[in-house]
Order: C-alpha cells, then structure tokens, then sequence
C-alpha cells in the first residue's frame, strides 16, 4: 500500500514536469523553423504551469522580439535578465525594448552592462552615445513632411520601389487569386507584389504587379534598373517548387528577369549566389546598373543580416565583397537603396539609433564607406523605419515603418523636404581644431550672406533648391579658402561641408600598414579611434596613413583591413614636448576563414618584472578556458609582450614565461593541447606604443606593453 501511496505521489509531482518540458520542447521545435508565432502558445502554456521555466522565458522575449511585438518583448525580457542563465545579449535587447518604448532612462543602465560584459561588440557603446545624445535626433524634425499613404491597408505594406509612374510594392492584404496561406513567422499572409499609379502622397487603387511573377510564398520587395527594364525580386519559391535549408526553413533568395514588352517578363534567373542554405535579398542597383547591393547572412559576415555589393561582370555578377564594419555591424543592416550619386541607403537595429530599425546613409571613399549617419525625425521613428526610396523626378521619396500600427503591421509613407540648409565647420589645417570667429561668406551669383562661427567652428545657412552656391572662409592671418555646393534635390540631405585653413601641420603621425607574411604596403586599411568608434581614415596606396600630433593627447588606435587581422596601437601625444614625427609600422596577419569566431579577441596585463596571472587576469584566463572547452575545434594563438624597461635578452626570457605560464594554466584547466597552436614571445620588440628605450612613458603607457594577447587563429578539421 505504501509503495502505490510513493508511485502516486511521485507520479503527480513529475507529471507536471514532464508535461512542462514537452511544452518547451514543441515550442522550441516552431521557433528552430522560425515559426515563432506558433511557438509562443507552447512557451506561454510552459510559463502557466511554471513561472520559473528559463527556457520558456528566454524563448517567448526572443519570439515577441522578432515577430516585431515590442511591449510583450519587454515584458519577458524583464524576466530574463533576472534569471541566473541570462546572457549578456539579453541585456542588450531588453535595452533595446526599452528604448523602442521610450524608456531610454532604464535602457541606458542595461546597454552599459552589456558593454561592461561584451566590450567586443560595438552595438553596446554606440547605444549608450545615442541615448546620451538623443535630442540630436530630432534637431531637423520640422525640415520633412511625412505622410501615410491612404494606399495601406490593415495588413503589412511596405518596400516601395520607383516604377514609371508610381510605386511597386509588397503587401499581405487578401488576395483572392491565391490559395490561402500564412506566413509561420508571423501568422501573416504571404507577400504579393502591386502596383499603384501616382506620386507624393497621392495613388490609385493598387492592382496585382504581375501575374506571371505571382507565386503562393513570398514575392518582394524589388528594384528596378533605371530604365525599368530589368527587375530584381525577393522570393522563397525557386523554379515552381520550394528547396528548403539544412534548418528545414524556405531562405529568401534574389531572381532577375528583363521586360519583353507590355507589361511582361522573361522566365526568372536566380541571382548566382544563392544558396539553400542562407538567405539574400533586398536587392538594389546602382543608378548605372554596374553594383549590385544586397543583404545576406552567408558564412563570414558580421552577424545577423549583412550588406554585401556585386560589381556587374558582363552578364554576370562578381563574387560578393561585404559592405565592411563601419557599416555592418553584429545585428541586422537591411534594404538598400543607393542614389544618383552613390550615396547608400540601409537600415539597421545595430547602428545607433532612436529604436528598433533606423534609416542611415554613407558613402563610399577612396573604397571605404564613412560612418554611416542616422537620418533622423521624422524620417526615423521609436519604432522600426526602413525601405527608403528616392523619386528624383518628383523631388519625393518612400519609407516604409509601422509607426502608426505598432507592433501589427508596417505601413508606406511619402516624404517631402520642406526647405534645404548648407551646413559645415570652418578647422584649423594643422591641427583640425575648430575656428572660432571665422568669417563664412555664402554667395549665389552676386547676393552675398555673412557668417561668423562661434567656438565650435559650425555655419549654417538657409539656402534655396536647385541653386549652385559658393562658400568661403577667412579668418585673420589663416588666409582664405573657397569651395562650391549644389542643393540640387537629388539627394534628400542636406549638404555638409568642411572648409580648412591655415598651414599644413609642421609634425604628423606617419603609420605603415603592411602585411605581415609578405611585407608589402596595404592600401586602404581603416584607422579608428578605438575608445570612441571615430573613424580616422584609411592608408593610400602606399599603404601609409597622415594625421597632424595632437597635443596633451594620446589615443589608442584600431588597425584593421578586409582579410586581415586587426591591431591595436596606442599613439602617444606630443603635450609638453618638443614636437616630432611619430612613426608606427603595423604588420597584419592574414585572417583564416574561422567564422564564426573572427571577432574573438582577449587580452591580459601582467605587474613589472612580473609573469604570474594578475587576478583580473585570472578572471580573463577562466573565460578563455570555458570557451574553448565549449568550442573544441577552435585553434587559438598565444603572443607575449614585456614593456621596455631592463635589456632586450632579459625582456625575451620574461615575456617567454608568461607564454608558458598561460598555455599550463589553460591546460590545468581541461583545454586541449590541439587547441593551443602558435606561441610568439617579442620581448619588448612589439610595444603598442611610443613607450621605447629612454622615452617618458607614465606607468599606464607602460602597463598596455606588459601583455599576453589570445586570438582564434585556425579551426581543427
């Protein structure tokens, strides 16, 4: 009787356990085939019959999170980041949750954590400087006019694309021609393309795009070529039939097809590099029809979706070379459009912004693209903003953004600039300072206004369209300069210039970027300032890189280059010296394919004359060791550096046994030797700084040489 009495009991207190799991375990199985609306009953009833269940709670934030229902995202990512297992990313999308809300307050606290936890990771400083600045956001709220189109509908509309004369766009709305199906991810109908006549904020009733192009998945968005005779779709159904990836998901994948006359096309070609696998799309053409942009998650990108561009290759298109890290970052970069005069359109969650997606736009320089730039309210909203479009020809453009039905469903707005400004800073050449007092004269045949800059070295003038001006800049014994701009409508931003004068610096700081294997000079390398993300500039041709000493300061700089390991530098200021040339020469090492570990980097500091771990140092070496115990076919190298202080023999012998003291504490800790590949020991050979013999170095400069750096460099087979 009393053995029947314990099965009982044991039966009823497992059963809700077990039943509990298999809950989590049919949602998880939705959520691996994205099909995150259907997963969120199973994880919600998992949550009811425990308040407790990690797994569930972790899960249902993801899901709310990206079937685009921000409040209940909030909610649950509340929960997570109290739980015991909550990773660090948790912090940043609760962050993220909270500024979509307007909570940027409470938002603020959890992005300096997740900085503070992931320092790797761009996106946790870059939000931290947009909440601290969010006012700046909306500094031209009044230049724009936005409008809902009356073309929307209850379901999702978004992605419009110029067409002869109106707009071709995806939408859910009901469509009585297809067989009715939903969309897993967000329980949505499938996209089908249209079209609707007419212009600003004024359209017809849209019709079905094309017939022939329809299909029962997804169809869009597009782009068109200039002419409007080639047309470049997004899509899931490939030749009639679905081909699923290893997940067992339909991938987006780009087709093209070319105008055979009356409204017709040419059978689909699917874009060259497609793949089962991963997802493309979003495609755009450069005004001249020879770039290719568009987005993927293909091996080797940054994370998340990133932007990648074809160069066209006769009736082909060249191997895909991604946008870079300047513009994508870890999170999600998407829908491009790039204007008349190269200007590139995107939007992205992981660049800094207001919340959820936000429109930017660069340009490509000397083959690097600058910091992209936010475009700002009300063109950006707390909410997600992205498919802009610019129609040249009637001085207006498109977004797409669910603003009005947060949360639901995303709508497409016209946008007209209302007046145009030309803005820019007068700066000393030598040094790049600011002038304060200059004279700023702005002229237009023989009309002429009058400036004067005040201590940040800003103007900003009111201007009229279309119109070539002429600015020029004077300040007394600093010479003169003139320059010329165009408020031409064909870009929607307005122009920004940058006057110097004065003499070129007498003293500069002179970095030689080579490769490390071959020695030869690597032209168009990026220089960053590491701390605050400022993008210097980029080595020419001779793989060399020029900017003015700036005095009482010193900065830690990014070396980094496409296919090539990045490298730290710290340049030493000049204040309270007799001014000089500084030069560094930077060798970096080819990088490997390790995706997706490319971006993992540690570092530990070591006391004078010392080779025991520091226990801040301990605390890196545990996380270095679970990382590879928990990724075991990663390879990583060991380099080991000493200040330079005491000779170059007794340097070899001391940076040599902090190598070793390193590689035996991973190995006492469980780390296979396999995964332990190159050891490099410099002695003082590789200082990060202009902390040489007999210069004046604080303590601090000298702590950044006394290190021991760990970098993945190969994966096992």
């Amino acid at each position: 009787m009393k053995k029947i009495i314990l099965l009982l009991v044991l039966s009823i207190a497992i059963t809700p356990a077990i039943a509990q799991k298999a809950l989590v375990q049919k949602g998880d199985e939705y959520f691996r085939k994205m099909a995150y609306s259907e997963a969120i009953p199973y994880y919600l009833k998992a949550v009811k019959k425990d308040s407790t269940c990690s797994d569930a709670i972790f899960r249902l934030a993801d899901s709310y999170r990206l079937t685009n229902n921000r409040l209940e995202a909030e909610k649950w990512y509340e929960k997570a980041v109290t739980l015991p297992a909550a990773r660090p990313l948790d912090k940043f999308y609760y962050g993220q949750m909270l500024m979509n809300n307007g909570k940027n307050a409470q938002a603020k606290k959890y992005m300096q954590d997740y900085l503070l936890s992931n320092n790797e990771d761009t996106r946790g400083r870059s939000f931290v400087k947009a909440i601290d600045s969010y006012e700046n956001f909306f500094a031209d709220s009044s230049n724009y006019a936005v409008t809902r189109l009356d073309i929307n509908t209850l379901n999702a509309d978004f992605g419009a694309a110029i067409y002869k004369d109106g707009i071709v766009f995806a939408s859910s709305r009901p469509n009585t021609t297809m067989i009715d199906r939903k969309h897993a991810w967000t329980n949505e109908n499938f996209l089908t393309l249209y079209y609707s006549r007419g212009k600003e904020n004024k359209f017809r009733e849209p019709e079905i795009f094309s017939k022939t192009l329809e299909t029962k998945y997804n169809e869009g968005p597009v782009c068109f070529s200039k002419n409007g005779e080639e047309i470049y779709i997004t899509r899931n159904l490939e030749e009639g039939k679905t081909i699923k990836s290893t997940d067992r998901s339909l991938k987006i994948k780009i087709f093209q097809a070319k105008s055979t006359g009356n409204g017709l096309w040419s059978t689909l070609k699917p874009f060259e590099f497609n793949n089962a696998n991963y997802n493309t799309g979003h495609p755009a053409l450069s005004a001249d029809g020879q770039k290719l942009y568009f987005i993927s998650d293909m091996p080797g990108g940054k994370g998340g979706m990133d932007l990648y561009v074809c160069l066209r290759e006769g009736e082909k298109w060249g191997k895909p070379v991604n946008l870079g890290d300047i513009v994508n970052t870890p999170g999600n970069e998407m829908f491009p459009f790039v204007m008349e005069d190269g200007t590139l359109y995107f939007a992205s969650d992981g660049q800094a912004g207001i919340g959820g997606l936000d429109i930017f736009y660069t340009q490509e320089i000397a083959g690097k693209y600058n910091t992209p730039v936010n475009a700002g309210y009300p063109i950006n909203s707390a909410d997600d903003d992205f498919g802009f479009v610019y129609d040249l020809k009637n001085k207006s453009g498109y977004l797409s953004s669910n603003r009005a039905q947060r949360n639901i469903d995303d709508d497409i707005y016209s946008f007209k600039k209302k007046n145009v400004r030309i803005r820019g800073i007068i700066v000393n050449k030598e040094d790049g300072s600011p002038i304060k007092n200059a004279r700023i004269e702005l002229k237009n045949g023989v009309n002429v206004t009058p400036f004067t800059t005040a201590e940040n070295g800003r103007f900003d003038f009111p201007a009229d369209f279309d119109l070539e001006y002429e600015v020029k800049g004077l300040a007394d014994q600093m010479g003169e300069t003139v320059s010329k701009v165009s408020t031409s409508s064909a870009n929607p931003v307005d122009p920004f210039i940058r006057l110097e004068l004065g003499k070129a610096a007498a003293f500069a700081l002179n970095i030689n970027v080579i490769d490390a294997e071959t020695k030869q000079p690597i032209p168009g390398a990026t220089i960053l300032e590491e701390l605050t993300g400022r993008q210097l500039g980029a080595t020419d041709l001779s793989g060399t890189y020029k900017q003015p000493i700036i005095p009482q300061k010193d900065e830690q700089l990014l070396v980094s280059s496409t296919g090539y390991r990045s490298k730290i530098i710290m340049m030493k200021g000049q204040g309270g010296q007799e001014p000089k040339d500084v030069f560094y020469t930077v060798e970096l090492n080819p990088a490997k394919d390790i995706t997706p570990h490319e971006n993992w980097y540690k570092i530990i500091y070591y006391d004078l004359d010392k080779s025991t771990i520091r226990p801040d140092a301990e605390n890196t070496m545990k996380d270095i060791a679970s990382f590879l115990k928990a990724n075991p076919e990663v390879k990583i190298s060991i380099h080991s550096h000493t200040d330079s202080r005491a000779t170059a023999e007794y340097n070899m012998r001391l940076s040599e046994n902090r190598s070793k003291i390193v590689r035996q504490y991973l190995l006492d800790n469980g780390v296979n030797s396999r995964q332990i590949g190159k050891i490099v020991s410099t002695g003082k050979t590789m200082l990060v700084n202009n902390c040489g013999d007999d210069e004046p170095c604080s303590e601090a400069m000298h702590q950044l040489n006394r290190r021991t750096e760990f970098q993945v460099m190969e994966l096992l087979k």
